[in-house]
């Protein structure tokens, strides 16, 4: 008789797991036989990236459905059966994601594996992997995908990067023996990179299973790990055949009179218990009867009773039936037209009404108001020798429309429509903006759309090289791409899962531009260098990446002895606050031997690590939500010598939200251009003292009065005579406007 192999899990604890871990474990293992011996046992780990519970409960309902489609589907064999329950688990998470309020940059990973008998079979999707130990070695399940290339010019990815992000999806499968003794692992990818692949071997080699997994949790924790950490543990058994152990006997029973009829040991008492029944037999009998005949009876008198003649159709059928459609259709009708007027009764009743002794009362002060903004407005429009109030005294015209701005807020939360008070707070906005040097951008052009052009795309970072190109990182399937805006065209030039040399490219992390080459960092912390007009990534050595913290976003690139296309490089830990610097060596093509050294000779008032831009030039610059700290030859200056005004629209834009910085030359005059996404505008500021000079705005009405809401990258190009251009990314295109 063959032996039996069984398994022996380990699971994460949930009470010592992290706030923000939401990864999503299941298994499976039959008690059932014929489950057991058709489907085996299953086990499934989901990888989450972003999102927040909305996201966990998608996740867990999609694992459910993928369990059940698995056990209950007999068409195929293992691997294809569960491939088609991944796939349609994918299905169902992507008709979902807009009903469940998923998030459009958060991403789910799923690594399937069944054990049946003694074959494993795995399938998987996203970035979350299965590695098996024997003999001391660790082995990838599946082995990571090679890049299906269909044309030289067209790479097209075998393995979607999150579950629902495409309708239809080729789950990547594999399939192999087991042998007694063997260590399977359900791991995430995060939690693989920030332990380490010798720890994972040795504690999944040397440990149980729930011992590995609660080392693997500890040192996970201990290397300052956050996000996602599942793992799923397996060890195989190898079990010894059943025995019999004894031989069944038959039962014999002891009395002698067993197994006879049972008679009453009370005399006669048989005899009358059936003399009873046929009595009772006998009424039932008699009852059937009287019914019978009183049926009988009531059907012969009726038959006496005077009836109406028949009335015949006097309408053909077809016209009866469309008749009673039509009344059908118009009763229909009716119910819709009814059940519509009660919703909207209901709606309106259910609407915030003042109650009759407050509606007098607030349209006193809602006409007040609207009559004291009308005379505000009307006193700063009064033009005396053609100027008008803001031309003869600002500071008193910036009181009035301050006043008036407070006059129609108190207007409108008095029940006063928003479109009615739009020509009033026009003419507000108007004079508020000749006083804090407000233009409105009218020059506005799509250079390339990118919604059309690169399916699914999610920028996250952009930067413009040299020769004026724009590239863009973005991660809903790692991407790098190239932005023409002279002639409008779209490549990509770059994506996660493509082969160059015997390395794997992984998703697109830091991105920064020097001299005549793109560099890009993924998340493998693999380096590579494109060039601007060969446009193919190289791998570049780059000692000491490993160091730098995963939650870091700030790489920025400086030339280095021009003309020379040697660049240096500077990157902002996460987490030390400290800002790396990279020196190359003075030989082509760019390398980076050396370890990288800390920046900052002394500490900033502001922290670094909260920068939320990065540049470098002569100086380096670290923006802050509302200032920016500048940095001379790695010596950071005090807020107090050097910092950016606020702008002086402070009392109607009291909230400052600094995103993204950059700067550029007009005419002979360095500024400093600042993206501020709390008011949806872009400031300019002086380069030498960070005085404010000018902001702009998008329009009050049109197709672009909504243009500077969600801008992800901005790249000013310096201009010699005339007012500069700035690039624009949004989610969905590169906008290009001029900085009138």
């Amino acid at each position: 008789m063959s032996k039996r192999l069984a398994t022996r899990i380990g699971m994460l604890v949930p009470e010592e797991r992290a706030a923000d871990a939401r990864d999503v474990v299941r298994f499976r293992e039959p008690t059932v036989g014929a489950e057991a011996r058709t489907k085996g046992s299953l086990f499934l780990l989901a990888q989450l990236t972003g999102g927040g519970a909305a996201l966990q409960r998608a996740t867990r309902e999609a694992l459910e459905a993928l369990e059940h489609d698995y056990y209950y589907d007999l068409s195929a064999g293992v691997i294809v059966v569960l491939a088609k329950a991944l796939a349609t688990a994918n299905r169902r998470l992507y008709h979902a994601r807009g009903r469940l309020g998923i998030p459009r940059r958060s991403a789910v990973s799923v690594i399937a594996v069944a054990i049946h008998g003694q074959e494993l079979s795995v399938a998987k999707l996203g970035p979350a992997a299965a590695v098996i130990v024997r003999e001391g070695r660790m082995y990838e399940l599946p082995p990571p995908p090679a890049v299906a290339e269909e044309d030289p010019r067209v790479r097209q990815r075998r393995v979607a990067a999150t579950l629902g992000e495409a309708l239809e999806i080729e789950p990547y499968t594999w399939q192999g023996e087991l042998a007694a003794g063997d260590r399977v692992a359900l791991v995430s990818r995060n939690l693989a990179q920030v332990v380490g692949v010798d720890e994972l071997k040795q504690a999944l080699a040397t440990l149980r299973p729930a011992a590995a997994v609660e080392h693997l949790q500890q040192l996970f924790g201990i290397r300052g790990g956050r996000g996602s950490d599942g793992v799923l543990a397996i060890e195989v058994l190898e079990l010894e055949p059943t025995t019999s152990t004894h031989h069944l006997e038959p039962v014999r029973p002891a009395e002698p009179l067993a197994g006879l009829p049972d008679q009453s040991p009370v005399p006669l008492a048989d005899a009358l218990g059936r003399f009873l029944h046929r009595c009772a037999d006998a009424l039932d009998a008699m009852q059937s009867l009287l019914a019978r005949f009183l049926l009988h009876l009531m059907a012969w008198i009726l038959a006496f009773v005077p009836r109406r003649r028949p009335k015949y159709p006097s309408a053909v059928a077809r016209t009866s039936i469309r008749e009673a459609g039509r009344r059908r259709r118009l009763g229909m009708v009716g119910m819709v037209a009814v059940a519509g007027l009660l919703a909207a009764g209901a709606s309106v009743a259910s609407l915030p009404n003042p109650r009759p002794t407050e509606a007098i009362p607030r349209a006193a002060v809602a006409r007040d108001a609207i009559a004291s903004a009308q005379e505000i407005i009307a006193t700063v429009d009064h033009r005396v020798g053609g100027e008008d109030l803001v031309d003869r005294s600002p500071g008193q015209a910036k009181d009035l429309l301050n006043d008036a701005f407070a006059a129609l807020r108190l207007a409108e939360g008095a029940g006063v429509a928003a479109a009615e008070l739009e020509p009033l707070r026009a003419r507000v906005d108007r004079g508020l903006d000749a006083l804090y040097r407000v233009a409105r951008l009218s020059d506005a052009t799509t250079v390339a759309d990118l919604a059309s052009a690169v399916a699914g795309v999610k920028p996250f970072r952009m930067v413009a090289a040299s020769d004026g190109s724009l590239w863009i990182a973005e991660s809903s399937r790692g991407r790098i791409i190239r932005v023409d805006p002279a002639k409008g065209r779209t490549k990509v030039v770059m994506r996660a899962g493509q082969a160059i040399g015997g390395d794997t490219v992984g998703d697109p992390w830091l991105i920064a531009t020097a001299a005549t080459d793109v560099v890009v960092i993924d998340r493998q912390r693999h380096a590579w260098r494109m060039d601007l007009r060969e446009q193919q990534p190289h791998r570049m050595s780059l000692r000491g990446i490993d160091r730098l913290d995963s939650d870091s976003h700030l790489l920025a690139a400086l030339q280095h002895r021009p003309p020379l296309e040697i660049f240096n490089l500077y990157a902002v830990d996460a987490k030390s606050g400290q800002v790396l610097k990279w020196s190359p060596q003075s030989t082509l093509p760019v390398t980076f031997p050396s370890s990288p050294q800390p920046f900052l000779s002394d500490k900033p008032d502001l922290p670094a690590a909260k920068a939320r831009d990065l540049r470098v030039d002569v100086n380096l610059w670290l923006l802050q939500q509302d200032t920016v700290t500048r940095v001379n030859f790695g010596s950071p200056l005090a807020q107090e010598d050097y910092s950016l005004d606020p702008p002086p629209d402070g009392e109607v834009r009291p909230t400052l939200d600094y995103r993204l910085l950059d700067s550029a030359t007009v005419g002979d005059v360095d500024y400093l251009y600042v993206y501020d996404a709390a008011n949806a505008r872009i400031i300019a500021f002086g380069y030498a003292d960070g005085a404010f000079v000018r902001q702009w705005m998008a329009p009050r009405h049109g197709a672009d009065e909504h243009l500077l809401d969600d801008v992800i990258g901005l790249e000013v190009t310096s201009a010699a005579d005339g007012p500069p251009a700035a690039f624009l990314v949004t989610p969905d295109r590169v906008v290009r406007v001029v900085l009138e």
